[in-house]
């Protein structure tokens, strides 16, 4: 699973098909709020192909997000998780399935 969609990099470029990989995912126990978190990492390539040659990202996104740990047939697999967490926080950048 990946998305693509526009990006702008650090330096201004914008990339029109982006692709974004989650790239890994770390349960956190925070103790100063004292619940568990997921933290997350997407890379951003330029584009599909770039990602299927091996070629380095163009960046790094790092995100937080409040997890649910409890159990059940009706829980969605935790990558799944991560991307619907990454649009929702990427509101105004339009996303589709690749």
């Amino acid at each position: 699973m990946a998305l693509e969609g526009t990006y702008t990099t650090k330096s201004g470029i914008e990339l029109e098909k982006a692709y974004f990989k989650v790239v890994q995912a770390d349960l956190r126990f925070i103790e100063k709020k004292r619940r568990w978190f997921m933290r997350y990492t997407v890379a951003v390539y330029a584009h599909r192909a770039a990602r299927r040659t091996d070629l380095d990202p163009v960046g790094y996104e790092n995100y937080l997000m409040r997890v649910d740990l409890t159990g059940g047939e009706d829980k969605e697999n935790i990558i799944k998780v991560c991307y619907k967490d990454f649009m929702t926080q990427n509101e105004e950048v339009t996303f589709e399935d690749a």
